[in-house]
């Protein structure tokens, strides 16, 4: 199923009306390689106007008529505007009109399992958004304009609504996306297996899968490198999925839509409030006359310029990309604590030619302001790794980093030591070696001035967990029976953490704190304190073990005053938890949403190894057979010969 968005204007009833009829004629279509049955309408009631929710009704019955299901679901803005108040009188109402918005339709989303969401912008509106960005001194990555197709923003900490949710579709009885070998190939695995003889590693069962197995294509599986000092540590899965925005309509102007809905008797409604040059400036800017522009303001240059910046973007992040992939920047990453290692090759820059060349010190200045913006594009890609961050900083803000990262990029060239810093919550840690310098990336500590971050999950304070967490094995109570998993939680903008508990206790997830980490061990047996002691001094060096997530209980006090207390009773992401904890409480954490695209890379030019060392000594007999007969042939001929 998929979901359109409809305000009521001539551009979501014209998409409305395409998509009816696309539904109608293709039965089955596949969209974003989903199967298309029907289509649903999303109608967003602002509460801006007092006919709005009537004009949400009037336009529902037009949808009805094209034969497409409708809901109205009006904006809720009790959380912005104080008793009394009235929401026009909001400094920035577009924009917080913007976050309801998004964020009413990715809940509707959701819960009408709709992963493509589809908007009517057309070229007008591309137009309007690149002219205000221009006019405002945006550089030319600001020229973007309106994409034709990306996650829904403004969503960010929803499950299943931004980047998120996939991998819990798979654990339901009929999954939506099947990755099961098909039966042709399962046969051909079992045709394998069945010569006892003949022992094959599992890279030749996994290549027989051909494109079915996706452990290669998701971030949910990673893998790990088994180092026998130190005990394994399962990595977590990485989110993938959400809901994807897609516009269809933006190479289409809008008298092109007026006239569709016209030849076919589609009904629009107009808002007033897009008449009023004062509200907006996107309305300033639609009610200006235009002829009075000068010729660059037009339409027509302002969107060739938009082009040129888009394919300007792409070929830049794209050659970034590259560069990632290519000199394997990556090391490592570890999503149980959210560190990255990196080593960053240096640019070749000093180039010198034997012979002078024509403007060779202008060559030379503009390759390196050049390879100077492709390393801030790789940088940007590197800190979302580890960021907390939502946004991370754009590339104009990363010249300072680059001159840290990259000395030999630097206008000045003073030699300094590497010195460890922080950026976009991000710390920086530099590793000197002869041969070449690594950077450590983590969470940085969390301010004094500034709360911990927390997530609450909602539950009583009169359910002690930790005294039955003490309790003997048998003392279960038959009466409890266990809760849904609650939804995920984004905690500090990286872990997703969901709980399920049989008993209505209150848990709260905050970083695992100093003044609770001695408590824990105790209460861990001796093998898991020593497996905790390993785990935290390989995994989470330092000051980093206080940025993972913790599971607390919160437990009521006796007293008036008394405020409750905190217990904590697990790590999520290490899979560490107290004693007899899994009778009372499961928990699952995943790491958010990575590009995976990067990882697992080895450098060019680098040797691959050899697999054959890997195949085993044992051969089938036909194969046995054939070499003895080769073997017994050339002696033959030898023989022969003499």
């Amino acid at each position: 199923m998929i979901a359109i968005a409809v305000s009521g204007g001539v551009d979501s009833m014209a998409i409305a009306y395409l998509f009816s009829n696309l539904i109608k004629t293709h039965r089955g279509i596949r969209i974003a390689d989903n199967p298309t049955e029907s289509a649903f309408a999303i109608i967003v009631d602002h509460k801006l106007r007092q006919d709005s929710s009537q004009e949400a009704s009037r336009v529902s019955q037009e949808l009805k008529k094209l034969g497409l299901k409708a809901v109205i679901k009006p904006l809720n803005w009790r959380g912005f505007v104080r008793e009394g108040q009235d929401t026009g009188s909001l400094p920035n109402i577009e924009s917080v009109a913007r976050i309801l918005r998004y964020r009413m339709l990715g809940l509707t989303c959701r819960y009408l399992s709709a992963s493509s969401l589809f908007f009517g912008h057309h070229r007008d509106d591309q137009y309007e958004t690149v002219l205000m960005r221009y006019m405002s001194g945006h550089p030319y990555r600001g020229f973007h304009g309106i994409r034709e197709a990306n996650a829904i923003p403004e969503c960010y900490d929803l499950h299943g609504v931004y980047k998120s949710g996939l991998l819990d579709d798979q654990m339901q009885k009929h999954p939506f996306l099947s990755f099961k070998p098909p039966n042709r190939e399962m046969r051909r695995l079992r045709w394998m297996m069945k010569d006892d003889s003949e022992t094959d590693p599992w890279e030749k069962f996994r290549s027989c899968l051909g494109i079915n197995d996706m452990s290669a294509h998701f971030p949910g599986h990673i893998n790990r490198e088994i180092d026998l000092r130190v005990p394994y540590l399962t990595p977590l899965n990485c989110e993938d999925g959400g809901i994807m925005i897609y516009r269809p309509l933006l190479q289409f102007d809008k008298d092109r839509l007026i006239a569709t809905c016209e030849a076919n008797n589609i009904k629009w409604f107009e808002d007033p409030t897009n008449a009023d040059s004062t509200l907006t400036p996107r309305n300033a800017i639609r009610k200006m006359d235009r002829t009075t522009l000068s010729p660059e303001l037009q339409k027509d240059a302002i969107l060739d310029m938009s082009r040129k910046a888009k394919t300007r973007i792409r070929l830049e992040e794209a050659e970034a990309r590259r560069w990632l992939m290519r000199e394997a920047v990556i090391l490592d990453f570890d999503p149980n604590v959210g560190t990255v290692l990196i080593e960053l090759p240096s640019f070749d820059s000093t180039t010198t030619h034997r012979r002078r060349r024509l403007f060779a010190k202008a060559r030379r200045e503009a390759r390196v302001l050049h390879q100077r913006l492709i390393a801030a594009v790789a940088i940007r890609k590197l800190i979302e790794f580890a960021t907390p961050d939502v946004n991370v900083p754009p590339v104009a803000n990363l010249e300072n980093v680059v001159d840290k990262l990259f000395p030999q990029l630097a206008f000045n060239k003073a030699a300094s030591p590497a010195k460890a810093f922080t950026i976009a919550g991000v710390v920086f840690d530099p590793n000197v070696e002869p041969a070449s310098t690594k950077w450590f990336l983590s969470r940085a500590p969390y301010s004094s001035t500034k709360p911990l971050p927390e997530r609450k999950l909602p539950g009583h304070l009169n359910h002690p967990i930790s005294r039955l967490v003490n309790e003997a094995e048998g003392s279960t109570c038959r009466h409890h029976h266990w809760r849904s998993w609650k939804t995920a939680k984004l905690w500090d903008g990286r872990f997703w953490i969901r709980v399920s508990a049989c008993v209505p206790a209150r848990f709260h997830i905050l970083p695992f704190m100093p003044q609770h980490a001695k408590p824990f061990r105790k209460a861990l047996p001796p093998r898991q304190r020593v497996r905790l002691e390993q785990i935290l001094k390989y995994y989470a060096p330092g000051k980093i073990r206080y940025s993972l997530p913790a599971l607390y209980s919160v437990e009521a006090v006796r007293g008036k005053d008394a405020s409750p207390t905190l217990t904590l009773l697990a790590l999520p992401s290490l899979g560490i938890h107290v004693p007899g904890l899994e009778r009372w409480v499961k928990y699952e954490a995943r790491y958010r949403w990575v590009d995976a695209s990067l990882l697992g890379l080895k450098r060019s030019g680098a040797q691959a190894p050899d697999l054959r060392c890997q195949q085993s000594w044992t051969r089938s007999r036909k194969l046995r057979r054939r070499r003895a007969a080769e073997h017994s042939a050339k002696k033959a001929s030898g023989r022969h010969m003499l």
